[in-house]
């Protein structure tokens, strides 16, 4: 069953969509027929951690009806939450991170700008449908928080503030294998390309952050982060 999200009230009897995007999709794109049942959930207040299933009445040129036929509770999202410091990368590359990253569960992103970044700027309006569509696909009831971007300092500062136990990946590091994560919320730095510069492991060690190892073989960035957001959130 598709799923959107809606960012309005959901749970009325009777439904009508007016906006032209998801019309199109409705129609042209997914071809949804009359009695089909597509799920709307949405991530603020009342309607959090509820899917409503809805079933289209009918299409019209401008807008589309649908009847509630069920609220569910949606019971997917992981326990732990996981706050994920990526540094920034090539974009198509950023965008397979946000997209499998999201799927795996990941809270809330933060692009980093790092020694060895190789751009410094981000579409923030892509990034963010990237998030909204992974989050549908993958059943999830939120969609997850996306920070602006920040320097590498800054990036110390937000996640030590935080008070949450800090990971960071390091391909140097053998001895600490990564593993789930026993806390409820815990933060996660994956470098770029290049990896992590002398000064700023030097800055992580001082934070008191932790260095863990993702194995013996070298991984690409959005590789890293997906075993490990994976390993930790389920682990």
């Amino acid at each position: 069953m598709h799923r959107f999200y809606l960012d309005e009230k959901l749970g009325e009897e009777i439904l009508v969509i007016k906006e032209k995007s998801l019309l199109h999709q409705l129609r042209s794109v997914l071809r949804v027929q009359k009695q089909g049942k597509v799920i709307f959930f949405n991530d603020k207040g009342e309607f959090k951690g509820l899917d409503f299933i809805y079933e289209l009445k009918n299409m019209e040129r401008t807008s589309a009806n649908f009847l509630l036929k069920e609220k569910v509770e949606n019971m997917r999202e992981p326990r732990r939450r996981l706050t994920l410091y990526q540094s920034l990368i090539k974009k198509e590359k950023f965008e397979q991170v946000l997209q499998h990253t999201t799927e795996i569960g990941v809270f809330e992103f933060f692009p980093i700008i790092s020694a060895r970044s190789e751009k410094k700027s981000l579409n923030f309006e892509r990034c963010e449908k990237v998030l909204k569509e992974a989050a549908e696909q993958s059943g999830r009831v939120i969609i997850p928080k996306f920070g602006k971007v920040l320097n590498f300092e800054k990036a110390i500062d937000s996640a030590k503030s935080s008070g949450f136990k800090t990971y960071f990946a390091h391909t140097k590091e053998k001895e600490n294998m990564i593993y789930g994560a026993g806390d409820r919320q815990v933060n996660l730095f994956i470098g770029p390309e290049g990896g992590w510069d002398e000064k700023e492991i030097f800055a992580f060690n001082r934070a008191g952050f932790r260095p863990v190892s993702l194995g013996r073989l070298t991984l690409r960035a959005e590789t890293a982060a997906l075993v490990a957001s994976f390993t930790l959130l389920w682990g």
